[in-house]
């Protein structure tokens, strides 16, 4: 009768989508066995590397493009709601089940590699393992706030939610872990084949600097919340290693197979089915008339080319002066040759269906084609140096490590500079004065005029850096500083927002979280109501995480 119950239990909880590691169910039966091989947790840990991102297909398009895009403001890629902070219930379930079942499967890794009790065979397996599990768990935390996360300690039949204070504080202890495991420096390689690593080929070392690196993005989260444990954190990551280079990028190449939703995606959505992700006029304002470089003529829509006609070319609309990354970053419009952003929060009403806001007539992706082709294989980036150059800059320009904020955050840019192959520009751009239309310019030295403190021009420099794959920290950003400077949307949730109130200096104009899938209040509803508890506010978008004081850094003109 208890087996009965804890099967009908967690059938329950597989509905509800809250994770019950479900041991048996997660098996798949095409896997090495116990019996079979050495590591007979190779194929779940290396699909783990994959399946809990979303990267491919469906899940790529609805989370990633159509909800944090949106939410980072990065790219407007259609006219769904959730670009007016109204959610979609399969949307949000997608991203839930996929968090959820992502640490159930990490659970029976890391629970079987401890007690495999054979030496230091599995140590480097076990370090990933739990590393990896920190990386989802912190997608679905920084979506939703608390959720419950099934520990790997012991099979719970319905894991409680837990606060985000408390699962950051796990993070910290959970890459502690691991690391201490990576430093015994013993045992085999993570994988049996390097190739099951999709990450770094069973290179511990850069795996260590990996999760340095996590607690270095996990403590500055804190800044505001905790800020003696932003600075213990941080100086502890600095201490142990965190990325020195761009050759320990974390990137993932897409399987790129021929199999639908297998490349990388955003040339599906734009290409294949001809639904340009426009840029926005928020990141407009961001890369226009900074660092002083003409705006290059030459340009065309290279997307119509691919079809055998001329390429559209950029009209007399565009701005005289732009970053040198942008016009790589983004083409002339397909239609048009306009090279312009898409306002912020059009109803699905109103976007490409006004006459004025066509989707084919505002600039558009323009990295998605190589050499004259769709560039499907293009590696989707997870944690980039610069991302870890801009973090040492906030932290020793606030105080939280030693260190020179000028020098790691021109490291930084120089570093995205020759990313995106104009390292030529890098000097002239940083000695630039010329101010964006947020107010910030690319020289650290010049701090005069509204929206041009250090600050906002590290985390200026920190978004444009992250486009458009590390979207999602660009949104984290935003909720923790208010940083960089976005436009409030046009039209927003009515039962949450003011539709009035559009200044870009109140934080609590943008979208703080994602609500929880309507699931869980009907099915779990005693744990869903603890987690709402948890939250400290209403389970809605305008409700901020823990981490999230609703401060502002933001001086620039409206």
């Amino acid at each position: 009768m208890k087996t009965f119950r804890k099967y009908i239990a967690c059938s329950l909880f597989l509905l509800a989508l809250t994770g019950c590691d479900l041991t048996a169910l997660n098996e798949n039966p095409n896997e090495p066995t116990d019996e079979v091989a050495y590591n007979m947790m190779d194929p779940r840990l290396g699909s783990a590397l994959r399946d809990g991102l979303s990267i491919e297909g469906d899940d790529e398009q609805r989370v990633k493009s159509l909800m944090i895009d949106f939410f980072a403001q990065i790219g407007d890629g259609g006219g769904q709601s959730t670009k007016n902070y109204v959610m979609i219930e399969d949307w949000s379930r997608r991203m839930y089940k996929r968090v959820q079942s992502n640490v159930a499967s990490l659970n029976i890794v890391i629970r079987n590699l401890s007690e495999a009790d054979k030496g230091d065979t599995y140590t480097n397996s076990l370090a990933l393992a739990k590393i990896w599990r920190v990386y989802v768990q912190m997608t679905g935390v920084d979506f939703f706030g608390p959720i419950p996360f099934p520990t790997y300690k012991e099979i719970e039949e319905n894991p409680p939610y837990k606060s985000v204070k408390d699962t950051y504080t796990e993070f910290f202890a959970e890459l502690d872990e691991a690391i201490a495991l990576i430093d015994k420096e013993a045992g085999a390689p993570a994988f049996v084949n390097s190739a099951s690593d999709a990450l770094y080929a069973n290179d511990m070392k850069k795996w260590k600097k990996f999760a340095n690196s996590l607690r270095l993005r996990f403590a500055l989260r804190l800044s505001e919340i905790e800020p003696a444990t932003c600075t213990a954190e941080a100086g502890k990551a600095i201490e142990s290693g965190v990325f020195d280079g761009v050759a320990d990028n974390a990137t993932i190449a897409p399987l790129a197979n021929g199999d639908w939703g297998k490349d990388y995606n955003y040339t599906m959505f734009q290409i294949t089915w001809s639904a340009p992700i426009n840029l926005t006029a928020s990141f407009e304002k961001l890369l226009a008339n900074i660092g002083g470089k003409e705006f290059p003529a030459y340009l065309v829509n290279k997307r119509k080319a691919l079809s055998g006609a001329a390429g559209t070319p950029l009209s007399a609309i565009h701005p005289a002066k732009a970053d040198p990354r942008a016009t790589f970053m983004f083409d002339p419009a397909y239609t048009s040759g306009d090279w312009k952003g898409m306002p912020y929060g059009l109803s699905p009403s109103v976007y490409n269906e006004d006459a004025n806001y066509k989707k084919n007539d505002y600039a558009e992706f323009g990295h998605l084609i190589k050499n004259g082709a769709p560039y499907k294989t293009r590696p989707y980036d997870l944690f980039l140096y610069e991302e870890v150059c801009f973090l040492k800059a906030e932290a020793a320009l606030r105080g939280f490590i030693a260190g020179d904020a000028k020098a790691e955050y021109e490291k930084g840019v120089r570093a995205s500079f020759d990313a995106w192959e104009v390292s030529a520009d890098a000097d002239d751009y940083l000695a630039s004065t010329d101010k964006n239309l947020a107010g910030a310019s690319a020289n650290f030295d010049d701090q005069t005029g509204a929206g041009n403190t250090a600050l906002e021009k590290i985390i200026t420099q920190k978004y444009i850096a992250a486009f458009p794959d590390v979207s999602f920290e660009s949104w984290n950003d935003k909720r923790r500083l208010n940083l960089p400077r976005m436009d409030v949307g046009i039209e927003r949730n009515e039962l949450y927002y003011n539709a009035g109130n559009k200044n870009v200096k109140d934080p609590k104009n943008f979208i703080k979280r994602v609500q929880y899938p309507e699931q869980e209040a009907l099915i779990n509803k005693a744990e869903y109501e603890k987690g709402v508890q948890l939250l400290g506010g209403a389970d809605n978008v305008a409700t901020p995480l823990w981490w999230d004081i609703n401060s502002n850094y933001c001086t620039s003109a409206e």
